[in-house]
Order: C-alpha cells, then structure tokens, then sequence
C-alpha cells in the first residue's frame, strides 16, 4: 500500500512530531513551573531515541524527567503519544488523563485520548471521550454528529436521535443531515417526528435535485412503501403452539368473520385481538383487525396495525388495500399531506401498470387498482393541501399489484431495490448517513495530521494517526484519513476517498476538492489516504469524504464518509 511513501513515513512524521510537541511545551508548561530550556532538552532526547526505535529508552528518559520535572504536563503527554505508539493502550489514556485533570480543556488531549480508545475498541469509552469534546467544543457541528454515529455503532439508537438533533441544530441548512435525523427517528419507530424531517427537507431542496431523490426514496421507506421497518422494529412470530392452541386460533378465525359478516364489530375486535395474541403473523387476520377498527372509528389504532402489514409478507393485492385503508384513515383523521403521499404511491403504481400491460392480454378477473377511483380521492384531498399538488415519486413501481397471470410476479422486496437504487453517480454526494455501521467495510476513519506506521509480526503492519481531530486550518499541508477495516483484505482491494465542501445544495458541474486511492494488499487491515490540498489551497467549511470499495466511483460502492472541518489559519504574532 503507498509503496512510495512507506519507508519514510514513520522517519518524518516523527519528526514533524517533535516540533508539534516542543509547541505543546510552550503552551502547557509556564515559565514559573519549571525551567523552560531544560524540559525541552529531556523531550529532545525522548523523542530522537523514540524516532531511533529505542522506547524502551525514550520512556526513561521521559519518566526520569517527569520525576524532577512533575508540573510538566508536556512530558506527560510526550509519554502517551509514545506509550500509544507502542501497543500499551491503557498506559497511554492513564497518561493523557493525568494531563486532562489539570487541563480539562485540552482538546488536542482529549482528541488523542479518543483516538487510542476508539483503536483499542473501547467503543463505549471513546463516545464519552466525544461527549466531553462536545462540551467543550460547544459551536463545532461535527462533534455531536460523530458522537450521533458513533453511538448508531454500538445499537444505543435511542441515544442517537439527541446528538442528530444537536448536530442538525447547528448546521440546519445541510439537507442530508436532517434526512440522517429522520432516518434515527425511523430507526426507533418514531414514524411521525420522521415524516415530519423529511417533508421539511422537500421544502427547502430543488425540485430534481439529488437530495430530492434522497427524501423521496426515504420518504418511501418511512410511509411503508417497502418491507422495512426501522432497526427497533421487533416483529414478534409465535411458537407453532400446542394442538389446543391451534384448534382455538382456527375456531376464533370462523367466530370472527362471523362477527364482522353481521356487523357486529366491537364483539369482532376482542376476538381478533385474542386471534392475534395466539398468532402474531396471521396476516389475514391482521387486515381484518384493521378493518374492524376503522368500522368503529377507531383509525388512529388502525393506522398502526395496518403498518404492520409491511413485514407479514401478505399478498400483493391485500399489501395495496392496505395502502388505501391507510389514506382513508389518513383522511378520517385529517391528516391530509399524508393521505395525499399514499393515494399519489397508488395512482402511480396502477398508471405503471396499465403502461406495463398495455400490449399484454389481462387475464379475466384479475383486480387491479381503479386509477378513476383514485383520481377522485387525490383531487378530495388535495383541496387540504394548500399551494402545492403531490409531487410524482421517483419510481412507480412503488407499491406492488397483482400481476397478469403469463408475467413473472415481481417481490416486494425487488420493488423496493428498484425504488432506493440510484443510478446517476451524483447521488454518492447524498447517500444517507442511515447506511453507517450496517454496510461499512471500515471499523473506524479518524483524520489526522500525522500518520505512523507500526510495523506487527508476521509482516504486518498497523498506521496510527498522530495528532488526530476533526478541524484543520488553511495553511494544512496533507491531511490523513487513517483507517481500520472490520475485516482483514481477502484480495487485494482498491480503496477511494473523494471529497467535496458540505454545503446545502449540491451540483453536478462540481468536481471533488482531492481525491486519494489506495489498494490494500491480502491480509491488510490497516491503512490511510492522505489528502493533499487543491490546487486553489483548502477552504474554509466542512468537508464531506465518501469513502469507495472497487474500481470505480459510484452509488454501488460507496461504503462510508468521514467530515472534516477547515478554518482559517491564525496569523502570526
């Protein structure tokens, strides 16, 4: 990997190091603490035998000096940086936490303590390291998302949710961050908080634009277009049960539909209610309760079980019924922007199939949706919707029908794909954060300043970012992307990182800022881009990096993305 710059990495990084941490001197240790010059001279010497490979000795050397020198929190922190180097995890965060006591608002402290626990796969750890950066980092919008993403890792989703909202609230202009917090809300079931983000990103985007594309194809999700449900969603399947309970649920299922067949629906309900409890999966039985409640009014309860038909595999023809239930509901309870997105998915699923069949011959008796029937709620409910008709959705295969009997029927599942895959390379720039710990490839990305290489037995080796962070300023010569993969290379694998400045509209005449590629060889684990400034020199703002597994750029392999911010430089005095 880098082959070119292998040999020299680990030389003049380190060195490089020893100005960054000769700085750090100056800044922590006063002039009345202790003898300026002659701390500088014990981490002179630590870091030549530490760049000499002798750690053993830089240790001594910096342990001894600590000892005459112990208000030089410098050392201390010249001794964790070593100790991290050397695969002694635990020593180091001892050593960085002892300067942390008595400066809490290091951040360049706290950065690199996160770094060695985030490696050491202390995941819980280093998000409590992220949060105390948050507090003390307060107007930096990058902190409270990778604290959001960091924690969609570890299954804490609830927690997630919070720390988008921080992030969103301070950077609201960023159409993807909002879908990434409609897509957290989603995740814990709260269906209606992520409607609501996604709506309120179709009001601020261009019409056409990618992130259109991106809250369409969310929106899809979100309303049930497709089988998923949100990572909380526990669909509970019954045991086969005991003979008795068989007989029971089979005898409750006869006595139900006699009840609804004579009207009597309130008897019906607790029925199906006790049908359901033996059988959570009788999907049947799951629309007929719908149904049952929506006679007595009861839409909002409706509403719910009718959702839950999307992981019930029910018949095409019974999945659609259940769309427009859910309107009417919607309408019932005057929900009208709502209703309107599932008439509009029906309207352009039965206009898709009547296109799709029109030199076909329709088997008689094969039901389809009535698209007369269908223009006349649209037009009822759009008189509730004020100044705007329902945009189409992207694909109008949205919704599944029942298909003429010498056609192949097509899945739920495969609809879906067909909904959410996109085929313009633009739309790398708006995937979803929702991807992050379910699809990724990297275990962790952690930007840097510096990188070192530590070489492991049997020929392998690790890259260690040093001075990690997530700001850096103008005057940055190359930034590094260090990464670990959750699984070793089985082959040898083309890696790229391509960025762009993150800003609230996104255009397809723009080309990436910088642009790295690497190919890990079998066996690798560990590795970095390095990010050399554009031609024109960094700007100022965040950046977006999608991170890509293959040969090529695109939506179908983009795996991950790390952010940055850049700021200006601080003149000199």
């Amino acid at each position: 990997m880098k082959p070119s710059r292998i040999p020299l990495i680990r030389q003049w990084s380190i060195s490089l190091v020893i100005a960054l941490m000769t700085g750090l001197l100056y800044a922590i240790v006063s002039a009345e603490d202790q003898p300026l010059t002659q701390v500088d001279t014990i981490a002179e010497r630590a870091q030549e035998a530490w760049i000499d490979g002798a750690t053993n000795r830089a240790l001594d050397i910096i342990n001894h000096g600590i000892q005459g020198h112990p208000q030089a929190l410098g050392l201390m922190k010249i001794r964790g940086d070593i100790l991290s180097t050397t695969r002694r995890p635990q020593e180091a965060v001892q050593a960085y936490e002892t300067v942390l006591r008595e400066t809490p608002d290091a951040l360049d402290v706290r950065w690199v303590k996160w770094s060695v626990l985030l490696r050491s796969g202390k995941g819980d750890q280093a998000v409590a390291e992220l949060q105390r950066i948050a507090q003390h980092d307060v107007a930096n919008p990058l902190v409270p998302l990778r604290v959001a993403q960091e924690l969609r890792k570890l299954d804490r989703l609830e927690e997630s949710v919070g720390w988008f909202q921080k992030a969103v609230d301070l950077a609201p202009d960023l159409p993807g961050w909002r879908l990434a917090l409609a897509r957290s809300r989603f995740d814990i079931l709260d269906g209606r908080g992520a409607r609501d983000e996604v709506n309120h990103v179709l009001t601020i985007v261009s019409p056409g634009s990618p992130e259109e594309a991106a809250a369409r194809s969310l929106l899809a999700i979100v309303y049930g277009a497709t089988k998923e449900r949100g990572r909380r969603y526990q669909p509970i399947f019954s045991p086969e049960g005991t003979s008795a309970e068989r007989k029971e649920w089979a005898s409750l299922r006869a006595h139900a539909w006699t009840l609804s067949e004579a009207n009597r629906f309130k008897e019906a309900e607790a029925v199906y209610r006790k049908i359901l409890a033996l059988k959570p999966n009788d999907f049947r039985a799951t629309h007929e309760f719908g149904m049952t409640l929506m006679k007595l009014g009861e839409c909002k309860e409706a509403i719910t079980v009718f959702q839950k038909m999307s992981s019930l595999s029910p018949s095409d023809l019974m999945y659609a019924d259940t769309f427009f239930r859910l309107g009417q509901c919607m309408v019932k309870l005057e929900r009208w922007s709502e209703a309107l997105i599932y008439f509009q998915l029906l309207y352009d699923a039965a206009l898709n199939f009547e296109q799709s069949t029109a030199d076909q011959t329709i088997v008689p008796g094969t039901k389809m949706l009535s698209k007369e029937k269908l223009e006349e709620w649209i037009d009822q409910v759009q008189t509730h919707v004020p100044g705007t008709s329902m945009p189409k959705i992207d694909t109008l295969e949205s919704i599944p029908l029942v298909k003429p009997s010498n056609e192949a029927s097509t899945s739920v599942e495969e609809m879906a794909q067909k909904l959410l895959k996109p085929s313009d390379p633009i739309y790398t720039r708006a995937s979803l954060m929702g991807r992050d710990a379910d699809f990724s490839l990297f275990r962790f990305i952690i930007p840097a300043n510096r990188v070192m290489r530590d070489d492991l037995q049997g020929g392998n080796h690790e890259y260690i970012p040093i001075d990690p962070g997530d700001t850096f300023s103008t005057d940055q010569q190359e930034i590094y992307l260090v990464f670990d993969l959750v699984t070793a290379s089985f082959d040898e694998v083309p890696l790229t990182a391509e960025c762009f400045l993150e800003t609230a509209k996104i255009t397809r005449e723009e080309t990436g800022l910088t642009r790295d590629r690497v190919v890990m060889a079998m066996n690798d684990q560990s590795g970095y881009f390095m990010l050399s400034p554009p031609k024109t020199g960094w700007k100022p703002g965040l950046h977006r990096c999608g991170l890509f597994v293959g040969g090529e750029v695109s939506s179908y392999t983009h795996s991950d993305e790390v952010r940055f911010q850049i700021v200006e430089a601080t003149p000199p005095l």
